[in-house]
């Protein structure tokens, strides 16, 4: 099950990663966030208005396994928080997998909430693999909350 999960999401994160400025940077309400350390990339976080466009959604938290356990995904996902509640956003959600225990941890730490479970296709239901969708509502946008997402050249 484990090379059926990371296979799935190598495949899901192909797309956007492969042309961040096009997927993040130039969309409207989009932005890309890195940490970095010692002049390395240790950290990376999306957020780009959901399918629907009623949230924010958080894309693409990672941190590397050396960096783990210093804050730096609690400081990541606070700057899709921010920068969503500067947008106007009411809501920021995410999706996740059931074996991404770690993950499901802080966001339920940072307030998300589950609010549903789906399969990503029949083979991944056999093997009880699914995605799980988290949701935090966030509060009102306090005034003169200026926040900007510019690309670095």
């Amino acid at each position: 099950m484990r090379s059926f999960s990371f296979s799935f999401v190598t495949e899901a994160l192909i797309a956007d990663l492969c042309d961040i400025r096009g997927s993040y940077m130039r969309a409207p309400d989009s932005c890309f966030w890195v940490a970095e350390a010692g002049g390395a990339v240790v950290g990376m976080v999306g957020a780009a208005p959901s399918p629907r466009g009623e949230a924010m959604e958080l894309k693409r938290l990672s941190v590397s396994r050396d960096h783990r356990g210093h804050g730096i995904s609690k400081a990541l996902c606070g700057e899709v928080l921010r920068f969503a509640q500067a947008r106007g956003y009411r809501a920021v959600v995410l999706y996740t997998s059931t074996v991404q225990l770690v993950a499901q941890r802080l966001y339920e730490r940072q307030g998300f909430r589950k609010v549903a479970e789906t399969s990503p296709s029949l083979f991944s239901s056999l093997i009880c693999f699914y995605l799980i969708h988290y949701r935090l509502e966030l509060p009102s946008r306090p005034q003169g909350f200026p926040y900007s997402c510019t690309a670095e050249k």
